[in-house]
Protein backbone atom coordinates (compact mmCIF):
# COMPACT_ATOMS: atom_id res chain seq x y z
CA UNK A 1 0.00 0.00 0.00
CA UNK A 2 1.30 3.56 -1.22
CA UNK A 3 0.72 6.23 1.57
CA UNK A 4 -0.52 9.33 0.60
CA UNK A 5 0.99 12.00 2.80
CA UNK A 6 -2.30 13.72 2.84
CA UNK A 7 -4.15 11.16 4.75
CA UNK A 8 -1.66 11.21 7.55
CA UNK A 9 -2.35 13.85 10.52
CA UNK A 10 -0.20 14.22 13.63
CA UNK A 11 -2.95 15.28 16.20
CA UNK A 12 -2.15 17.93 19.23
CA UNK A 13 -3.55 17.42 22.55
CA UNK A 14 -2.96 19.09 25.89
CA UNK A 15 -3.50 17.31 29.07
CA UNK A 16 -3.74 18.81 32.72
CA UNK A 17 -1.29 15.68 33.69
CA UNK A 18 1.38 13.57 32.96
CA UNK A 19 -1.41 10.48 34.09
CA UNK A 20 -4.28 12.01 31.96
CA UNK A 21 -1.76 12.18 28.80
CA UNK A 22 -0.39 8.22 29.37
CA UNK A 23 -4.54 7.22 29.84
CA UNK A 24 -5.34 8.83 26.36
CA UNK A 25 -1.77 7.84 24.48
CA UNK A 26 -2.55 4.31 25.57
CA UNK A 27 -6.34 4.16 24.78
CA UNK A 28 -6.59 5.28 21.39
CA UNK A 29 -3.04 3.22 20.29
CA UNK A 30 -4.70 0.24 21.73
CA UNK A 31 -8.05 1.28 20.03
CA UNK A 32 -6.30 1.13 16.58
CA UNK A 33 -7.26 5.06 16.59
CA UNK A 34 -3.00 6.30 16.17
CA UNK A 35 -0.52 4.38 15.03
CA UNK A 36 1.75 6.03 17.59
CA UNK A 37 1.00 8.31 20.50
CA UNK A 38 4.12 10.20 21.98
CA UNK A 39 3.89 12.19 25.12
CA UNK A 40 5.62 15.12 26.05
CA UNK A 41 5.81 15.30 30.08
CA UNK A 42 5.75 19.00 30.76
CA UNK A 43 4.66 22.12 28.93
CA UNK A 44 3.82 25.47 29.66
CA UNK A 45 0.26 26.82 28.20
CA UNK A 46 -0.45 30.60 28.22
CA UNK A 47 -4.20 31.20 27.22
CA UNK A 48 -7.32 33.06 27.52
CA UNK A 49 -9.79 30.85 29.34
CA UNK A 50 -13.10 32.98 30.50
CA UNK A 51 -11.93 36.43 30.22
CA UNK A 52 -8.17 35.72 32.46
CA UNK A 53 -5.22 35.08 31.47
CA UNK A 54 -3.81 31.39 32.26
CA UNK A 55 -0.72 30.21 32.53
CA UNK A 56 -0.62 26.39 33.38
CA UNK A 57 1.85 23.33 33.40
CA UNK A 58 0.11 21.07 31.48
CA UNK A 59 1.61 17.40 29.53
CA UNK A 60 1.29 17.10 25.36
CA UNK A 61 0.17 14.44 23.18
CA UNK A 62 1.61 14.26 19.41
CA UNK A 63 -1.15 11.48 18.08
CA UNK A 64 -0.38 10.06 14.83
CA UNK A 65 -3.02 8.76 12.83
CA UNK A 66 -5.31 9.11 9.29
CA UNK A 67 -7.82 11.76 8.45
CA UNK A 68 -10.03 8.40 8.48
CA UNK A 69 -9.74 8.20 12.12
CA UNK A 70 -9.80 11.70 13.33
CA UNK A 71 -14.23 11.48 14.18
CA UNK A 72 -13.31 8.70 15.94
CA UNK A 73 -10.26 9.80 17.31
CA UNK A 74 -12.00 13.06 18.77
CA UNK A 75 -14.96 11.07 20.14
CA UNK A 76 -12.38 8.87 22.25
CA UNK A 77 -10.18 11.89 22.98
CA UNK A 78 -13.60 13.75 24.49
CA UNK A 79 -15.00 10.94 26.51
CA UNK A 80 -11.69 10.51 28.52
CA UNK A 81 -10.31 14.17 28.88
CA UNK A 82 -11.02 16.41 31.84
CA UNK A 83 -11.04 19.89 30.31
CA UNK A 84 -14.41 21.24 29.47
CA UNK A 85 -12.45 22.26 25.81
CA UNK A 86 -9.81 20.07 25.44
CA UNK A 87 -7.40 20.90 22.79
CA UNK A 88 -7.53 18.83 19.72
CA UNK A 89 -6.23 19.95 16.66
CA UNK A 90 -5.42 17.81 13.62
CA UNK A 91 -2.41 18.98 11.27
CA UNK A 92 -2.14 17.43 7.98
CA UNK A 93 1.40 16.11 7.02
CA UNK A 94 2.68 17.67 4.12
CA UNK A 95 5.55 15.30 3.23
CA UNK A 96 7.24 11.96 5.34
CA UNK A 97 9.36 9.13 4.92
CA UNK A 98 7.12 6.76 2.91
CA UNK A 99 8.28 3.75 4.94
CA UNK A 100 6.84 5.50 7.91
CA UNK A 101 3.77 7.13 6.32
CA UNK A 102 2.71 3.16 5.01
CA UNK A 103 3.24 2.04 8.48
CA UNK A 104 0.62 5.10 10.24
CA UNK A 105 -1.94 4.07 7.69
CA UNK A 106 -1.03 0.22 7.85
CA UNK A 107 -1.43 0.17 11.98
CA UNK A 108 -4.72 2.54 11.85
CA UNK A 109 -6.74 0.44 8.98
Amino acid sequence: MKADPGNVVVVMVTTSNQDEAAKIAEHVVRARLAACASTIPTVRSTYWWEGKIMNDQESLVLIKTTSGQYPSLQVAIQELHSYKVPEIIAIPVVEGLPPYLEWVNRETS
